[in-house]
This record gives structure tokens, C-alpha cells and sequence, in this order.
């Protein structure tokens, strides 16, 4: 295959491109995946192993896979890592919940001693709000008490990162000063717009493990078969936001004629207006209002 300089970036926030920027058998790869890591949980990750799950290199066999990121920490901490492109309308918090706790009962072995048991984190970019009540966007969850907050034993953490609650950058200064799991937020939502590339820029510049992972997406954007498939994958998302939208179209429609519809039977029976009257009224033909007079007729 023949290499050249892309015009543009594949996007970060679709998940096979995001699961690959962290997963390549490269040193970037690795780089990027333990910083990132180290951002989202709040602690300095030294070594991390991913458990393979092989993402499929044809369109079809994507559908029903799923594109998690398992990794466990030298120490014996796991993390599921997922990118959630957008709100598929289900329960996202009771889904997150679902997957930590299975994750921990995977890392429980039957005989050991409970203080034995690693904290697992559940991690989920979402492109897409999460809680609309709130501006933060990195939430950190954990068992407490919900009256005076004190923690459990901290052994399942959710954590969230909704992509568009990000705060807009106005200057270098500004974007130097970013927490470390906000910079890689905005890495993930901007690396693939051309507008935004002095941003990134500036976010590389200040993190090694983002230069790392903008050097693994660099490499990842030369194969062909990644723009094939994300290209498929972004038509089949326009197909089913016109979808919906033309069905929204035909509600709307189906709607305000049901209504115009229920406006003249009742002029029909209230009032001593002609048909030719009603059907402009109503905005109807003469032909439906005269069926619907006969209608009215015949039940009378």
C-alpha cells in the first residue's frame, strides 16, 4: 500500500481508531496508554499489560463487537477502557455500574482474603452528555454513604469523561494550564479537526504520552482499510440520523393532518359552514371533507 501524507486525521472518538491508538505493539502505544491511564485514575500507572480481545479488520464483522480496552497494572489493578461515540439512548450509568462490578467479581478467586482485592476502574469517554444537571466533565464515582459521603472500600471506580462538556481554549496559556485528564479530553475530541491543530499543538508539547499517542494516531492514519471502514461507519450513522429525522418528518405530518382532520368533523357537526368552506378552513381537499360529511351521515 502506498504511504502518503493525509489530508486529515481519522477520528480518535470512533472505537475501533481509539482502541488502536492505545493497543499497537509499539513503545508510543504503550506510552499513551499508561498516561492516559495515569490522567483518568488520579495516580502514576508504571506498567500495564493489555489482555487481548482482536478487533476485526472488516466492516461487517464490527457489528455486536465490542471495542473495550482490558488492561490490568503491575500491581494487580484492572481497567476497562471504552469510547462511547454517542448516547445510544440506554441506561449508560446502570451499564457502567454492571460492567465494574463484573470486572471485580473477574479479579475475586475463590479462598482469597478480601483485603487482597484490587481496585478495578471502569473508564468511558463519551461523546455525548452524560448528567445535563452538571458542567463538570470528568466525574469519578465510588461506593459511599449517600448522606455524609464517607467511602466504602473504593474497590469499584466509574469514571466518566463527556467530551462536549469541555471548556473552550482561548490561548497557549490556557491550554498549558489544563489538568492533565482534560488535555487528553481535548486531544481525544479535536485530533482530527484541522481548525484545532495549533491546540493540539500546544497539548502535545506539555504531555509525553500525548505526543505519544498523536505518533501512534500518524501511524494508524496510513492504513487504508481504517479510512474504509470509518468512512462506512460515519455513512451508516447519516442513514440513521435521516432516518430519524424523515420519520420525525412523517410524524409531524401524520399529526397535523390526523388534526386537521378531527377540526373538520367538528365544524361539520357544530357549525353551518359549507364543505367549500371547511376544506380551506382546515386546509383539505373538497373531496375529503365531502367523504367526511357523508361519513357523518351514514353513522348518524
Amino acid at each position: 500500500m502506498e504511504n502518503r501524507k493525509p489530508f486529515r486525521m481519522l477520528n480518535p472518538r470512533l472505537d475501533a481508531n481509539f482502541k488502536a491508538i492505545f493497543t499497537q505493539d509499539s513503545e508510543d502505544s504503550r506510552k499513551a496508554l499508561k498516561s492516559f491511564l495515569s490522567a483518568a485514575i488520579g495516580r502514576k500507572v508504571e506498567s500495564v499489560t493489555v489482555v487481548k480481545n482482536d478487533e476485526p479488520r472488516h466492516y461487517e464483522l464490527q457489528r455486536g463487537v465490542s471495542y473495550d480496552i482490558n488492561c490490568t497494572f503491575d500491581d494487580g489493578e484492572k481497567a476497562q477502557i471504552e469510547m462511547q461515540s454517542r448516547d445510544e439512548g440506554y441506561e449508560y450509568g446502570k451499564r457502567a455500574e454492571y460492567y465494574a462490578a463484573r470486572l471485580v467479581s473477574s479479579v475475586v478467586d475463590v479462598g482469597n482474603d478480601w483485603g487482597e482485592v484490587p481496585q478495578v476502574y471502569q473508564i468511558s469517554v463519551l461523546n455525548f452528555r452524560f448528567d445535563r444537571t452538571n458542567k463538570n466533565p470528568v466525574h469519578h464515582y465510588i461506593m459511599c454513604d449517600k448522606n455524609d459521603g464517607a467511602k466504602l472500600s473504593e474497590r469499584i471506580n466509574v469514571i466518566f469523561m463527556e467530551l462536549p462538556k469541555l471548556p473552550e481554549i482561548n490561548n497557549s496559556e490556557e491550554a498549558r494550564n489544563l489538568p492533565s485528564v482534560l488535555k487528553w479530553c481535548k486531544f481525544l475530541k479535536e485530533a482530527d479537526n484541522p481548525k484545532k491543530q495549533d491546540l493540539i499543538s500546544e497539548l502535545v508539547k506539555e504531555e509525553d504520552g500525548l505526543m505519544a499517542a498523536e505518533k501512534t494516531l500518524n501511524k494508524i492514519n496510513m492504513d487504508e482499510w481504517r479510512w474504509i471502514i470509518q468512512g462506512q461507519i460515519e455513512g451508516r450513522k447519516r442513514d440513521y440520523t435521516s432516518g430519524l429525522l424523515a420519520a420525525e418528518r412523517r410524524g409531524i405530518a401524520e399529526g397535523a393532518h390526523q388534526a386537521a382532520i378531527a377540526n373538520a368533523r367538528n365544524f361539520l357537526i357544530k357549525s353551518s359552514l359549507t364543505a367549500e368552506m371547511i376544506a380551506e378552513c382546515c386546509s383539505l381537499s373538497l373531496e375529503q371533507v365531502l367523504a367526511l360529511k357523508k361519513e357523518l351521515q351514514t353513522k348518524s
